[in-house]
């Protein structure tokens, strides 16, 4: 599963909506057409919602949609991640390095600088645009449950290691209260 595009990222540790969730992410495909979609109000998106029951995964694509609802017992831990690019990034700058040398080697500097210049610019940007970040659900039965995003250019939403972070604490006060919640009735 390619990552998705942060188009929403709310989460808040009280409700953020009328239907008492907590969190809502929103994310859509990556790309040209993609964007280009979303720009026309056709836009297959990938959402969460977590509240004080449940989660849900809805998938919207030009096919219809697709939803998932687990309970909040069903669900015995959170994990989320963070993925940064580095290897490649450097790979672009050194490939620039590398063609930058035989050009030194023919004595044409100033083409030299540009190209080592370009790697660098194409290394770094390649870097911010595709940090990776990673968050999940391992439910009781052992199945696994999660969604990778990366940086929104067009919405300008960038989600940082503590933000998951956070949002995984939330997700984790909220099974702990509902197991509480279910431990009181029963008594």
């Amino acid at each position: 599963m390619s990552a998705l595009v942060i188009k929403e990222w709310k989460v808040g540790t009280k409700a953020i909506d009328d239907k008492n969730n907590f969190i809502s992410i929103t994310g859509r495909q990556s790309g040209l057409i993609a964007w280009i979609l979303s720009l026309m109000g056709v836009d297959p998106t990938t959402r969460i919602l977590v509240g004080v029951d449940r989660v849900e995964f809805t998938s919207n694509s030009l096919a219809g949609t697709e939803s998932r609802m687990l309970p909040l017992q069903s669900i015995c831990s959170t994990y989320y991640g963070y993925h940064k690019p580095w290897k490649k990034a450097l790979g672009f700058f050194a490939i620039a390095f590398f063609i930058a040398s035989s050009l030194i080697k023919e004595q044409m500097f100033t083409p030299a600088i540009v190209i080592l210049l370009v790697g660098a610019l194409i290394g770094l940007v390649y870097y911010f645009l595709n940090r990776e970040l990673t968050m999940g659900f391992v439910e009781n039965s052992g199945l696994i449950d999660g969604i990778r995003f990366k940086r929104s250019v067009i919405e300008n939403i960038d989600v940082n290691e503590e933000q998951a972070k956070s949002a995984c604490v939330i997700i984790q006060k909220l099974i702990e209260a509902k197991e509480k919640r279910s431990t009181a009735v029963s008594s």
